[in-house]
């Protein structure tokens, strides 16, 4: 993996779990504080909104936490198995060579079907002389 800012760099999976510790912090964080807020409403006899606030300051940093973490955790898995491919095709002797890619399958029915394929798809729209 690759810092974001310099590609020399590498960014390691534990750099990246940093990151993510100081952004569970800081969601943390954010969840005291709306806790606060729903006791605060709780106090002045706003029980529904106390109720939404209290569920909504423990779900939502949460689910945004969750949703990192396991954004981070695809990432890194990722990038490993991507290096374990890289070193073996190191090991193989280089990239295998490609095969060429197939023609078409079938012709479609409508215009030029009667024709060779152009490489065009059927929805391109008219075919000028200059793009031909």
């Amino acid at each position: 993996m690759r810092g974001l800012w310099d590609n020399e760099k590498p960014l390691t999976p534990a750099l990246l779990r940093s990151a993510l510790a100081l952004v569970g912090g800081f969601l943390g964080l954010a969840s005291v504080v709306m806790l606060v807020i729903s006791v605060a409403s709780v106090a002045d006899e706003k029980y529904a909104a106390g109720a939404m606030q209290l569920a909504a300051g423990i779900a939502l940093p949460f689910g945004i936490w969750l949703g990192l973490r396991m954004l981070a955790d695809m990432l890194i898995t990722m990038h490993r198995t991507h290096d374990r491919m890289a070193a073996i095709e190191e090991a193989l002797g280089g990239k295998p060579v490609s095969a060429p890619a197939p023609g078409p399958v079938f012709q479609t029915n409508g215009p030029g079907a009667d024709r060779p394929a152009t490489g065009r798809a059927g929805d391109d729209g008219p075919a000028y002389p200059a793009e031909e």
